[in-house]
């Protein structure tokens, strides 16, 4: 084996393990994140049970609370899985790397022997000198000369070789007991969630159990706050069919006002007077900048709340309990500490203040095209066109007082199109 074809497997071998070792760090930091933030979520969401478990009757939102945990607790049992897979793939790879530098390091081990035998046997100075002087001419005691000083010089890149191989082959077996330590520890953390998972599946089916009782009592819940979302879609409709229309008019305005300056100085300068359209004119160049603005913090916004879990989605959804009934979510609802403050998740002015007759208050904030709604609110603290920042408070969330949960409900609008706030909040 030449020296260059030696050097060419070592590289690539070396490559090999390196990139390998970075993509498997990438992906499992990604999984730990995961992990860490679906362990977070789970204990968020306990603190509010323990919250909601002060009244013993079972309650919907209380049933809500314990089918989000659950869904948070079979994703990070996936997240573990999926940990494991990788780790089974780098225990693969790396077993399989180390019979390959086990076999690189022997043969390297045995050209090298053959090199100390072959310099052992060569060792007497006077041999080399003779090699030398018993030259035909100066041109082959010349050749010779540097055969030797090849040959020296492929011997001690055997001997680096062979130390850089064997150094990392105990780098990787290192690395192997790593993994297989890792790989037991993720399964009895796999196997102590699916003990949880299962006490848990236990309590979401008692509650429901309890729930199922209840019926008539759910029904005439659930048909009040029908009439409450009725009612509130209805303003919602109409303070955003004025915005529009007023944002019509500010842009039109502007444009009018603009064109009439052009119209001046085109006859002062003996130009041709330009025509202008009042078509295009929907919004102004500052309401478009703020929209941009907000479009840019898309998936990084605050959440309303300090702390809380998302209980019901955005869209449609089986009612948890009824069969055969659904609702629509115009937004989210997020499960919160009695007494949360609820915080302006953008810089925005406040273009109305609701109060739903028998229900709750709702704020409505402009932030260029976009709207941002705040519902389930037990008092305000704002007026209609107060200028706000990011982080001030709104009011406070209403309080259950059946369960003794806080919820919050947030929507965001583009216009007359109902958008899906957790795309735009952090995760």
């Amino acid at each position: 084996m030449s020296l260059s074809v030696n050097k060419c497997i070592l590289l690539l071998l070396l490559s090999m393990l390196i990139l390998g070792d970075v993509y498997g760090q990438t992906s499992r930091k990604d999984l730990e994140n995961r992990k860490k933030r679906l362990q977070k979520e789970i204990d968020e969401t306990d603190k509010l049970i323990r919250d909601t478990r002060k009244d013993k009757n079972a309650s919907l939102s209380q049933l809500k609370i314990l089918n989000r945990k659950l869904e948070s607790r079979k994703k990070l049992i996936r997240t573990i899985q999926s940990e494991m897979n990788n780790l089974n793939s780098s225990i693969h790879t790396a077993e399989e790397k180390i019979k390959t530098l086990e076999s690189d390091v022997e043969q390297l081990k045995e050209n090298y022997g053959k090199l100390v035998r072959r310099a052992y046997l060569n060792r007497n100075k006077k041999s080399v000198m003779m090699m030398l002087y018993s030259s035909e001419d100066f041109s082959q005691a010349y050749k010779r000369l540097f055969y030797l000083r090849k040959y020296n010089q492929y011997r001690r890149d055997q001997a680096k070789m062979l130390q850089l191989a064997g150094k990392e082959l105990t780098d990787k077996q290192k690395e192997l007991k790593i993994n297989l330590s890792q790989k037991r520890d993720l399964l009895g953390a796999e196997e102590k969630q699916e003990q949880v998972l299962s006490k848990e599946k236990t309590e979401q089916q008692t509650t429901l159990n309890n729930l199922s009782k209840k019926e008539k009592k759910l029904k005439k819940d659930l048909e009040k706050k029908l009439k409450e979302k009725k009612s509130l879609d209805k303003e919602i409709q109409r303070i955003i069919e004025r915005e529009i229309a007023l944002e019509r008019e500010r842009a039109l305005s502007k444009a009018k006002a603009e064109a009439e300056a052009e119209r001046k100085k085109a006859i002062a300068e003996g130009r041709p007077v330009p025509v202008a359209s009042e078509s295009n004119y929907r919004v102004t160049p500052e309401t478009k900048a703020l929209s941009g603005k907000f479009e840019a913090n898309k998936g990084s916004l605050p959440w309303p709340v300090s702390r809380g879990v998302i209980t019901e989605s955005f869209g449609t959804h089986p009612h948890p309990v009824l069969k055969g009934i659904t609702t629509i979510n115009n937004g989210i609802d997020i499960a919160t500490s009695p007494g949360a403050p609820v915080k302006a998740i953008f810089d925005g002015v406040v273009t109305g203040v609701i109060s739903i007759p028998g229900a709750n208050r709702a704020v409505i904030v402009k932030h260029g095209e976009y709207l941002t709604v705040y519902a389930n609110l037990a008092s305000v603290s704002v007026n209609k066109g107060d200028k706000i920042s990011t982080g001030n408070t709104i009011g406070i969330a209403e309080t259950d007082g059946d369960s003794g949960k806080a919820e919050a409900h947030l929507e965001i609008w583009k216009g007359k199109e109902k958008l899906n706030p957790e795309l735009w909040i952090a995760r």
